[in-house]
């Protein structure tokens, strides 16, 4: 009886032991696994990439204002005069009224006010040429990445399609659609983060292209793209509670009640301004997710 009784406690001992031990093994699994998927970190060709697609927006959106300048210098008869002041005018020195994203990218914190303007045209579009040439780099460096994630085929053929597209449209000195395209590759940027961006910070970027699309989409009369736009923004704007605090949330859900209004009214100038103002309200959570 001693001997059964011994062997009968053996072996619930034994069980427990293994049952411990499976516990154990188990959760130090899961433990690494959440440490891997901690240390996961967004690549740096992604905010080179991002940054450089806003730098092309950037200097796109002042050849307007340069060739206007030239223009107005030619028909000056002190035209030595006109060059020294044209070359001591700043990026900062230009409104609204003279660019189109010029407003939202400084609210967004892309602020290049201390620049010099170009002189000429051709200034910016060697430094466009230039900035798309490091964008095939990054992308370069970036691809094999992304593709051992799980991101669809779509996605990527998306984001490849529209360097493509910006690539060509330089070379065309098209100067709407190089800006234009520029932006859409933000937001093509934005469907390849899902795997490395914080999810609270991942909205952010692609509401930032949604608000530049509705000023570009009012610049080209095409209100109801504008809208669409917009109404994207309006579903998704929620996901980013999480992020900001209640005050800078109920100051973001006005300032689009107030682009709402002004989009409805088809104004450009009101549109740019209230866009801005949108953008500075989600400009916070995008530079937590690049910092």
């Amino acid at each position: 009886m001693i001997t059964v009784k011994l062997k009968r406690e053996s072996i619930i001992l034994l069980v427990l032991l293994l049952l411990l031990c499976g516990v154990g093994c188990g959760g130090g699994q899961k433990s690494g696994e959440k440490t891997r998927e901690q240390e996961k970190e967004m690549p740096k060709a992604f905010m080179e990439i991002h940054s450089g697609a806003l730098a092309i927006v950037q200097q796109a959106d002042l050849l307007p204002a340069v060739n206007r300048l030239k223009g107005q210098a030619q028909t000056k008869d002190s035209g030595a005069g006109k060059e020294g002041d044209k070359g001591g005018t700043k990026v900062g020195d230009l409104t609204y009224e003279d660019t189109l994203l010029g407003e939202l990218l400084k609210a967004e914190g892309f602020d290049t006010g201390n620049e010099e303007l170009p002189s000429d045209a051709e200034m910016i579009w060697d430094n466009i040429g230039r900035t798309i040439m490091g964008l095939h780099s990054r992308w370069n460096e970036l691809q094999p990445q992304i593709m051992r994630e799980n991101i669809p085929a779509e996605d990527i053929n998306t984001f490849e399609g529209e360097l493509d597209s910006l690539t060509l449209f330089s070379n065309e000195r098209n100067y709407f659609a190089t800006m234009d395209s520029a932006n859409r590759l933000t937001g093509s940027l934005a469907g390849l983060m899902p795997p490395f961006a914080d999810k609270k910070v991942l909205p952010a970027y692609e509401l930032s292209f949604h608000l530049r699309n509705i000023v570009l989409r009012a610049a080209a009369d095409d209100y109801a793209k504008a809208q669409e736009s917009l109404d994207y923004i309006l579903r998704r704007a929620p996901a980013l509670e999480e992020s900001l605090d209640k005050k800078k949330f109920r100051a973001l859900e006005s300032s689009l009640g107030d682009l709402q209004r002004v989009v409805q009214k088809q104004n450009l100038n009101l549109i740019i301004l209230n866009s801005a103002v949108a953008m500075k309200n989600i400009a916070g959570v995008e530079k937590e997710g690049a910092a």
